[in-house]
């Protein structure tokens, strides 16, 4: 579900700005020739959490270039981007048990981070895609944001892998992008990946088999942890007027003790009645069902996948008083029981890719 847009709201992370300043620090420019006479404090230069408006992004991005002389910036931010740099974000990714489940969280959050853009997955045969799409066009910086996004997805998937972009692992891995070829992509072209032009679209293509790489610091627990900070963040940027169902899709967070918050205490939580709520998920086409049980499938997965708990206790955990109505919803979930989807993830952690 692709947030509402605005040009003015401050829903880009500060984090692309440091990253920035840090580029052009090495080129001998300060952090006020960057930001002299525009309209962005300096303040975002420091606060961690920090936020800027699309707008004040791209002002920053031209002011930049020009500075500069140099259009191929979005490489460099690309080439540059650590997975820190995400924030919890690039956590959850650099604790994910397979590069498929993290190119899943960068498909949910990354409009956490740049609200202009959105992610759609698909597979084309035996290549596994990941195809940009902006929500909102700045036409002059096209190039350099499509650049930044997919050159900077390439590079932190290599990141968590223990890799890098020209490494054997990697040597299948295409970006695609619409345009042609920039006079400016010569001087780059040593430090990417491979790259075509003129196509139908802006994607990175990589060997389905790479979903299965496991990143040297998997850790499906902090991963968790930052989900959970992740879907609030998605909620956050939302405010007031924004989709009910993020909001209560960032309530709805399992706890060990006391489960999931019922539909009258999210409600609350929220400053509705009970029937407002539901009559304002009904207008997004949903309910306070269906989002419970989109959240005990996602957990559900989850705690089979890295806990040591029985099938029954995760049953439990999830507010299945019965273990068979558990299997029953996670058959009808995935089409195997949870025992049977255990034994499949552990198969296949047995298998994953060395980077």
């Amino acid at each position: 579900m692709a947030l509402p847009f605005n040009i003015d709201k401050p829903s880009v992370a500060a984090s692309y700005l440091q990253l920035l300043e840090e580029i052009l620090a090495e080129r001998g420019f300060s952090a006020k020739d960057l930001l002299s006479g525009l309209p962005l404090p300096a303040s975002l230069l420091d606060e961690p959490g920090a936020r800027m408006s699309p707008l004040q992004w791209g002002l920053a991005v031209n002011r930049a270039m020009v500075l500069c002389k140099d259009k191929g910036l979005g490489y460099e931010c690309g080439l540059r981007m650590r997975p820190t740099v995400n924030g919890y974000l690039g956590y959850a990714v650099m604790g994910s048990s397979n590069l498929g489940e993290a190119m899943a969280l960068v498909g949910r959050y990354i409009e956490s981070r740049q609200r202009a853009f959105s992610v759609r997955q698909s597979i084309e045969g035996e290549l596994a895609i990941i195809e940009l799409r902006q929500n909102h066009a700045i036409p002059a910086l096209r190039a350099f944001f499509n650049e930044h996004i997919l050159v900077g997805i390439a590079r932190g998937a290599a990141a968590i892998l223990g890799a890098d972009v020209h490494s054997e692992a990697f040597r299948e891995v295409e970006i695609w992008f619409e345009w042609r070829e920039p006079p400016y992509h010569a001087q780059y072209q040593t430090r990417l990946p491979r790259v075509a032009f003129s196509k139908p679209a802006n994607m990175l293509r990589f060997p389905l088999a790479l979903l299965q790489a496991k990143p040297v610091l998997a850790d499906p627990q902090a991963s968790r942890q930052a989900i959970e900070q992740c879907e609030r963040e998605l909620a956050q940027l939302g405010g007031a007027a924004d989709s009910i169902t993020l909001r209560v899709c960032a309530e709805l967070l399992h706890t060990p003790h006391q489960g999931y918050s019922d539909q009258d205490a999210i409600a609350k939580r929220l400053n509705m009645s009970t029937r407002t709520l539901a009559r304002q998920l009904q207008k997004d086409g949903t309910s306070f069902r269906r989002l419970l049980e989109e959240a005990r499938h996602r957990d559900a997965c989850q705690m089979l996948e890295s806990s040591p708990l029985e099938v029954s206790e995760i049953a439990g955990h999830l507010g299945y008083v019965n273990p068979a109505n558990f299997t029953r919803a996670f058959r009808q979930w995935t089409g195997l029981t949870p025992s049977a989807y255990r034994r499949e993830h552990r198969k296949q952690a047995m298998t994953l890719i060395e980077p």
